[in-house]
């Protein structure tokens, strides 16, 4: 019997400036943990580069997880968050 763990979907938000690469480092990153990326949405308005995924990641540590993309986002100069799907959906519900 598989546990719902391996079901466990996160939300990842990025916002910062423009340029080649940031999609790619994220993406590397999750490939590497054997997460998937479910759906994405990105737009670039005035330069600005904002981007939206939800992401299975499997029986990856959340936690780990967390710090690898924030340390790439860093590297990338943008603000990278990641949050469960429960919790995202509960801060932002109407």
């Amino acid at each position: 019997m598989a546990s719902s763990k391996h079901n466990e979907r996160i939300v990842i938000t990025v916002t910062g400036s423009d340029h080649p690469g940031i999609v790619a480092a994220l993406a590397n990153l999750l490939a590497t943990a054997n997460a998937n990326i479910e759906d994405i949405s990105q737009t670039v308005v005035s330069g600005v580069f904002t981007m939206i995924m939800i992401v299975n990641i499997g029986s990856a540590n959340l936690e780990e997880l967390k710090k690898g993309l924030e340390s790439i986002g860093a590297a990338q100069g943008v603000l990278v968050t990641a949050q469960h799907e429960n919790i995202f959906r509960y801060m932002h519900r109407i």
